[in-house]
């Protein structure tokens, strides 16, 4: 028997017990098949990514489970043929998740940037906050300064 991972969406206008009578459904299905369900994790309901018969969100539901080879088929097939599954995605082998949960996300984004040339970034923010006058009258001569004032006060 080979493991698979199913990801289905379910139609939206279905409420709470019809969805999981559907999800029922699926698993009988699989089971009859000489299937054995390793685990149902649902994800709720959520927004799609494009229309998909005009519907505009689904519920999400994620199945791992062993099935022989031959039977794929016919699990697929039944999959298809439902009203109630408006999409669904079976694949071969369980793909073990490698990554971080997407709630961490922004915060891993915005700590990444720190670390690009912030010190060079930080010398410039200084200088621009400046006063310009206070700046020029630093960095000049101070002859050049002496000289001003004299021409100022003639």
């Amino acid at each position: 028997m080979n493991e698979y991972e199913l990801v289905l969406v379910i139609h939206p206008r279905l409420n709470a017990d019809e969805t999981m009578a559907a999800i029922a459904n699926i698993q009988s299905q699989i089971e009859a098949n000489g299937g054995e369900m390793l685990s149902t994790d649902v994800w709720g309901r959520r927004r799609l990514a494009y229309p998909i018969n005009h519907l505009l969100e689904g519920t999400y539901v994620l199945m791992t489970f062993k099935l022989p080879p031959q039977s794929a088929p016919i699990v697929e097939a039944l999959l298809r043929i439902s009203e109630q599954v408006i999409r669904h995605l079976l694949v071969r082998g369980i793909i073990p998740f490698q990554g971080h949960d997407r709630r961490d996300r922004d915060d891993r984004d915005r700590d990444g940037r720190d670390d690009r040339g912030r010190d060079e970034r930080d010398d410039r923010d200084r200088d621009r906050h400046r006063d310009p006058v206070a700046s020029a009258a630093s960095d000049a001569e101070p002859e050049m300064v002496e000289a001003e004032v004299a021409l100022a006060a003639e």
